[in-house]
């Protein structure tokens, strides 16, 4: 559950490795980020009247929605997921202003039935509250996923449809500090396609240099962090229970491994004698 097309991307190879294990993935955009980096408008608009591009300005939000929507599934079809869908509420997105946004995500998941929800942080920290100090869409999105979620496990009178409770609920590790994750999925394997993802949003002003440096520097941090080239990052809403202590099969081999194998790895070489 997302708030705009492009957000989903902050956990896109993850979703990429369970469409490749047979998973069905369906990643939701609340808006359908008409008033988001409109870039080429912005970049039009700071230009004198006489020297602005007629076409870009002559742009309507009907043309501007659909170049996202396309981008969306365009970035969604790299890793596999073809089960796209824009709820198109309007920006800013706010719960009091739409309440029915409970129900349209409640519809969502009394459909698809998920085991998991990934949704934006409801915390109020992170790069987009701490910008603003008060919600925004982000923050705004992730309420509303977590109260359809409550709605969709209840059974109220009337209803047709069985309940369906979502096992578990996690925030990507983008809005946090990596002292606060809770668990990082290596992502290496599926680097060039997160590249090749970021490149699609030209409508953001992203190419491919920009794509591959803010990809090396975003999942290289994350990887750094967690011993590997490149991951993605996750912090679970609450503890799960477990039925024993199992150690990673990536901690063990860290706890026993040469350092120069380490570094080798962590820059995507292969160690002496492999």
């Amino acid at each position: 559950m997302n708030a705009h097309p492009h957000d989903f991307t902050h956990y896109a190879g993850t979703l990429g490795i369970h469409t490749s294990l047979g998973d069905q993935v369906t990643v939701v955009s609340m808006t359908t980020g008409a008033n988001t980096h409109n870039e080429r408008l912005h970049d039009e608009m700071m230009k004198p009247a006489e020297e602005r591009d007629p076409g870009v300005m002559a742009q309507t939000e009907d043309d501007y929605v659909a170049v996202k929507a396309d981008e969306l599934r365009a970035a969604c079809a790299v890793f596999g997921i073809t089960d796209v869908r824009i709820l198109g509420f309007p920006q800013p997105f706010r719960i009091e202003l739409y309440p029915e946004s409970k129900e349209a995500l409640r519809d969502v998941i009394l459909d698809i039935r998920p085991h998991v929800m990934i949704t934006q942080s409801p915390y109020f920290k992170g790069p987009h509250s701490e910008v603003s100090g008060i919600p925004d869409d982000h923050d705004e999105t992730a309420y509303a996923s977590m109260e359809a979620r409550g709605i969709a496990s209840t059974a109220r009178p009337g209803d047709t449809v069985q309940p369906h409770t979502i096992a578990a609920t996690y925030f990507p590790g983008v809005y946090f500090q990596p002292r606060e994750f809770d668990f990082v999925v290596d992502i290496s394997d599926w680097f060039d396609k997160r590249v090749e993802a970021e490149a699609l949003y030209r409508s953001q002003g992203h190419y491919p240099a920009f794509a591959r440096r803010r990809m090396e520097v975003s999942l290289g941090n994350t990887g750094w962090f967690a011993g590997t080239m490149y991951a993605e990052a996750f912090v679970r809403e609450k503890a799960e229970l477990v039925s024993k202590i199992e150690v990673p099969e990536s901690a063990l081999r860290r706890a026993s491994e040469p350092i120069p194998d380490y570094y080798r790895r962590i820059i995507g070489e292969t160690a002496e004698g492999d």
